[in-house]
């Protein structure tokens, strides 16, 4: 009879037990559940609007003090990370692709809901970066005497008016020109161009009128930025076409054709630029004269160092061998801005001709309009 007694009160004992365990695990399915986790997706951006790559997001539960830490940003300044459905959360600060920790202050709570993903946009203060200005303000790329040579591509579609005046020892030129370029969402990372000037020429000998001046036209390709994010390179090839009047100095009546390829390279406090390139030149006539045309290599370098989101100063160097038999080389030494406006770019340039071939002076005072 002891036997049994004792027997049965280890069933009851392991009954009980059993019943503890369910009833245990009956009150753990909610806080079980409401620990699903659902997707948050935010975006991490600069006072300006302007996307924050490597930027990683503190979330912080207002109700059980849990803390959750993103992902780094991608380039769009997107990202994701999982949160527990139901739970009241904010997020507190960011961390910068630096290290530093920057204070969000005070964001109001949004609660999580199973199935909805929540955008989240949060503007940190944006670091002073030279060379990203260069990169992410458009018109504050482009340079003057290497327009066509250098790596810059034209976003959409680009218009420039552009005023230039050169004066030399026997000969001043003005010119007014209208330089449009386009990139087509078919045709991606090719920039297509075309300048048309009228020129006005007058010479010590009296000679010289206006006129139409001759046509250039450019295709170059853009191969972007390589994976270190810090160089660029492109190439492409330009066409001069005789639309100027010789008699009038305007034209040369001769045809061109160029080959160039660019490279830039940033650095702290901007970029640096240069290109090289072959210009097969045709032979021409000027004020009745007949030119022998000449195949001349030219050289050039550039500096592009933003003094501010809005100001970029330019600083450029080219040397272009002689285009026709009898003609110098010339060399050019030039400072520009470009000043960044509401609706397009103001710019203008001094240059300094460093040889006999070159202007002695040379102006340029432009106004483009990006759209």
């Amino acid at each position: 009879m002891r036997m049994a007694h004792d027997s049965s009160r280890f069933s009851n004992r392991r009954a009980l037990a059993v019943l503890l365990v369910i009833l245990l695990a009956t009150c753990a399915v909610p806080q079980l559940a409401a620990q699903t986790l659902v997707q948050i997706e935010g975006r991490v951006q600069d006072a300006d609007g302007d996307p924050v790559a490597g930027a990683r997001v503190v979330y912080r539960l207002v109700d059980s003090e849990g803390v959750f830490i993103s992902p780094p940003t991608d380039g769009s300044g997107q990202y994701a990370l999982e949160m527990p459905d139901g739970e009241r959360c904010r997020p507190v600060a960011v961390i910068d692709s630096g290290g530093t920790r920057i204070e969000l202050g005070e964001v109001d709570p949004a609660r999580v809901t199973a199935g909805m993903s929540q955008q989240i946009t949060i503007e940190v203060p944006r670091r002073w970066n030279p060379s990203a200005v260069v990169q992410n303000f458009p018109g504050s790329d482009r340079l003057f005497r290497s327009f066509v040579e250098d790596t810059a591509i034209t976003e959409r579609y680009r218009l420039e008016a552009q005023v230039r005046r050169e004066e030399g020892d026997s000969i001043d030129r003005g010119l007014l020109s209208v330089i449009g370029s386009a990139q087509f969402e078919s045709i991606p990372n090719v920039e297509f161009g075309a300048r048309l000037s009228a020129v006005g020429v007058n010479t010590t000998s009296g000679s010289g009128g206006d006129g139409m001046g001759d046509t250039d036209l450019w295709a170059k390709y853009s191969l972007g930025p390589t994976s270190d994010n810090r160089h660029e390179l492109a190439f492409g090839v330009a066409a001069t076409i005789p639309t100027g009047s010789d008699a009038d100095g305007a034209g040369y009546d001769s045809t061109a054709s160029r080959m160039f390829v660019a490279g830039r390279r940033e650095v702290p406090w901007g970029v640096l630029t240069g290109n090289l390139n072959v210009t097969f030149n045709g032979d021409g006539r000027i004020f009745g004269l007949g030119l022998s045309g000449q195949t001349s290599l030219g050289v050039n370098v550039g500096v592009i160092a933003p003094v501010s989101y809005r100001l970029a100063v330019i600083g450029e160097a080219g040397f272009q061998g002689e285009r026709f038999s009898g003609f110098d080389d010339e060399t050019v030494v030039l400072g520009g801005v470009n000043l960044l406006l509401k609706d397009g770019s103001l710019r203008g340039a001094v240059g300094l001709g460093l040889s006999d071939g070159s202007p002695d002076v040379e102006i340029i005072l432009g106004y483009s309009i990006p759209f």
